[in-house]
């Protein structure tokens, strides 16, 4: 094999923990039920792929060192022991979501969601009455009356 095709196949050991890291990072790292609008999440997409191609490639550079630490571990370091070897992908995924998707979400909170969104609003304070006691002591009391 050539060394190319070598260096193809060594780079794409981080390929499979990637989409899954983007995927769940904007599932979860805020919802889209929050409120972000699409060019945010966009923007923040963008940011997790370009940071984890990064940080795939430093996972593969840290191979040598994080495969055989998370082989000698008696437990897995984090969910299991695939998080941290590929750990350096996971974080820059994350930084890449932050830098790209944090402005633009300060930008469209300050100047729009602030001001019109309506899950800001205040609580209703009705009144709500409280249940009666429950238990030996009230059932005893009751049979008194």
């Amino acid at each position: 094999m050539s060394r190319r095709a070598v260096l193809a196949c060594v780079l794409l050991l981080g390929a499979c923990t990637l989409p899954e890291t983007v995927d769940n990072l904007e599932r979860e790292n805020p919802p889209p039920e929050l409120g972000r609008p699409g060019f945010v999440r966009v923007a923040a997409r963008t940011g997790a792929w370009a940071g984890g191609l990064v940080g795939g490639v430093a996972s593969v550079v840290l191979l040598p060192i994080t495969y055989p630490v998370s082989l000698l571990a008696e437990c897995p370091l984090g969910y299991s022991k695939a998080e941290f070897r590929w750990g350096a992908a996971s974080m820059g995924a994350s930084a890449g979501h932050w830098l790209l998707g944090a402005p633009l979400d300060v930008v469209h909170y300050v100047f729009w969601r602030a001001w019109v969104n309506p899950s800001c609003e205040p609580a209703g304070y009705d009144h709500v009455p409280m249940r009666p006691p429950v238990g030996p002591a009230s059932a005893t009391a009751a049979a008194k009356e």
